[in-house]
């Protein structure tokens, strides 16, 4: 379906989600479009040169190639709303000693949400994942959830990440899936890439946070940007705040991008940029459009 992360002005063009409006999600099978789809959007992030969101950008700012082929756009919207949120702590053997930081780490997050207004859930995993809370927008005992989580077991990561996807897919907000690792796997039956198609397939960006060290290329980077997320490295205390703050920053000012989308079947390919020069943005890389047997 792609061959890689493709880039506009060095940044790695990174994902976010399309509405999933007609889109068939059903276990084990690749989402189609149905023919009664009217629109997608992207949920796109923009920055400037030294790194800061820019926010005041309309319509006339923006510029859609999909598949190489300028598309013009229906609208763009940046008004904040409700976020769906999954928290995925990696429980397994291999985090015995980093538990704690990714409890800190999601402690943070947690916090950075609006209590009644956003909504969490709460998942862990070691070879089978398990849901500790479901969503809720009662956020204030959020954290009792991983006091009993402990450390055991190989790792089944990128399983967790496609069914964790799945379980959010539903969720009619802005939405992320929150993966806090360690990076390493040792029992999936699913590869990298096909989780990448499973998350990506049912918009869902996955923010990768890795506890410990991590180069910035490699399949948990490659599925950050496939999917529309980020991969973010946590070392101690400070690096942990500054995760928590740059996902729910960009959460909060995604800026929606609507369009009508194509209808040859197959995978197309989206660039999302700014008539602004000095300007850098995020985007999902892609869609899939194909047919209903309905």
């Amino acid at each position: 379906m792609r061959n890689g992360v493709k880039t506009f002005g060095g940044i790695l063009l990174l994902a976010a989600a399309i509405w999933s409006v007609g889109v068939a999600a059903q276990e084990g099978e690749q989402p189609l479009f149905k023919s009664g789809v009217q629109r997608v959007a992207l949920a796109a992030i923009v920055r400037d040169g030294k790194g800061k969101l820019v926010t005041d950008l309309t319509v006339k700012d923006f510029e859609l190639l999909d598949g190489g082929h300028p598309t013009p756009l229906i609208g763009v919207w940046s008004e904040p709303s409700p976020a769906s949120v999954a928290l995925l702590l990696d429980a397994s053997g291999s985090m015995a000693t980093k538990l704690d930081r990714a409890r800190e780490t999601s402690r943070n997050l947690i916090a950075g949400l609006q209590p009644n207004v956003d909504e969490a859930a709460l998942f862990s995993f070691d070879t089978e994942l398990k849901e500790l809370r479901g969503f809720s927008t009662d956020l204030s005992s959020a954290d009792l959830a991983w006091s009993a989580t402990k450390a055991y077991g190989a790792t089944s990561l990128w399983d967790a990440i496609a069914e964790t996807s799945k379980r959010i897919a539903s969720r009619q907000r802005r939405r992320a899936l929150v993966v806090i690792t360690d990076g390493v796997d040792s029992a999936s039956l699913l590869k990298p890439a096909e989780v990448s198609t499973i998350a990506s397939g049912v918009d869902v960006p996955v923010y990768v946070v890795v506890i410990g060290y991590a180069t910035s290329r490699g399949p948990l980077a490659d599925l950050a940007a496939w999917t529309g997320g980020d991969l973010v490295i946590v070392e101690d205390a400070a690096t942990s705040a500054n995760a928590a703050r740059q996902i729910l920053a960009e959460l909060q000012h995604q800026y929606t991008v609507a369009f009508e989308p194509g209808t040859v079947p197959g995978w197309h390919e989206l660039v999302l940029r700014t008539k602004k020069s000095g300007l850098f943005v995020r985007a999902r890389s892609g869609y899939t459009v194909g047919t209903s047997t309905k």
